[in-house]
């Protein structure tokens, strides 16, 4: 690289040597910051997938715990017709006991 440059350099008038300066360290400089960008693309990118991915999820998981929640709210509503139902053969079988505790009564009586 050293002698490229010693058999170049007697070519370059003076007073361009600080415009092939300037020109070759942007080069550099470009360079450099292109090399930057690529690597913060790919860490922004694994990034991105990684949100993306539990995002899906999070997705599936909120999918599946509303299915389950409408299970157990279609359980309760059936729950409570069900013990409506035992309620109301409660009252009939009370009714009933007391009608037939009334009739031993007036048989025991009548006697």
């Amino acid at each position: 690289m050293n002698d490229v440059i010693a058999t170049i350099l007697p070519y370059i008038p003076s007073s361009a040597l600080p415009v092939i300066l300037v020109v070759l360290g942007g080069l550099y400089i470009y360079r450099k910051i292109d090399g930057e960008r690529k690597a913060t693309a790919s860490q922004r990118d694994e990034e991105f997938a990684k949100v993306h991915d539990t995002l899906l999820q999070h997705g599936f998981e909120i999918t599946n715990l509303k299915g389950t929640s409408t299970h157990h709210e279609e359980v309760l509503d059936d729950l409570r017709n069900q013990v409506g139902v035992l309620n109301s053969n409660i009252v009939k079988l009370t009714v009933t006991v007391e009608n037939l505790g009334d009739s031993i009564k007036s048989i025991a009586r009548n006697g």
